[in-house]
């Protein structure tokens, strides 16, 4: 019976308001770093509760070769790791400070302490993957296994990293610093014209999350190697 309400409340979230969740659709791949070569900004996602995103969104992504001018986050690796800066003159160091002597939230500590271990901490990470490569968060015992490099997937296959904030930021840049080829992504959402009718009927109808993420992964991974 709980099977059946759940279904139920799939069908009327694509037919009524053309949804379908992305907590039941997210999964993660290993793919070739290579084949990232754009990244879609924070004011262009789309509905981040929808795995299906609709319009031409994806026509708004720009070159990974422009990142570190719209990421602090992935300019101030580069600074620190390729340019050899102190981390407390990176970009995304003084912007966290900021925020904490301004009583806001800085999303890596409350505090200046806090915040020094924090960007110490991006040593051991480039440590263990120069050692190790890119190891899961299932290999690592992370409770949040879609904690990974966050992308969406274009109308034409092209993968597209997302801007912060979803995932996997310090580690997408290190592993360009290290020239570390396979990596694991975490795909958050798919633009809307990859998909049948009869595929989303399948997707709707089916009771097992595994079955219909296996279909969806098998799709995209005959689609862009």
């Amino acid at each position: 019976m709980i099977k059946y309400f759940k279904n139920l409340q799939k069908k009327i979230d694509y037919f009524f308001f053309k949804k379908i969740s992305s907590k039941t659709c997210i999964f993660n791949i290993n793919i070739n770093i290579n084949k990232i070569n754009y990244f879609l900004e924070l004011k262009n996602v789309k509905d981040r509760k929808n795995f299906l995103w609709y319009g031409d969104w994806d026509n708004k992504k720009v070159s990974l070769k422009d990142y570190r001018k719209y990421s602090a986050s992935y300019n101030s690796v580069h600074q620190i790791y390729h340019e050899q800066i102190n981390y407390k003159q990176s970009e995304e160091y003084i912007n966290k400070v900021n925020l904490i002597l301004d009583g806001k939230n800085s999303g890596r500590g409350q505090t200046l302490k806090e915040l020094d271990e924090y960007f110490i901490s991006l040593d051991n990470l480039k440590l263990s993957l120069k050692k190790f490569g890119y190891k899961s968060q299932i290999e690592l015992d992370n409770s949040k296994i879609n904690d990974e490099i966050g992308v969406v997937i274009g109308k034409n296959w092209e993968i597209i990293k997302l801007q912060d904030k979803f995932g996997g930021t310090h580690r997408f840049a290190l592993c360009k610093i290290l020239d570390i080829k396979e990596i694991i992504v975490s795909v958050k959402a798919m633009h809307s014209s990859l998909f049948e009718k009869n595929e989303l009927k399948k997707i709707l109808s089916e009771n097992n999350e595994d079955n219909f993420k296996s279909y969806i992964k098998k799709k995209l991974l005959e689609n862009i190697n």
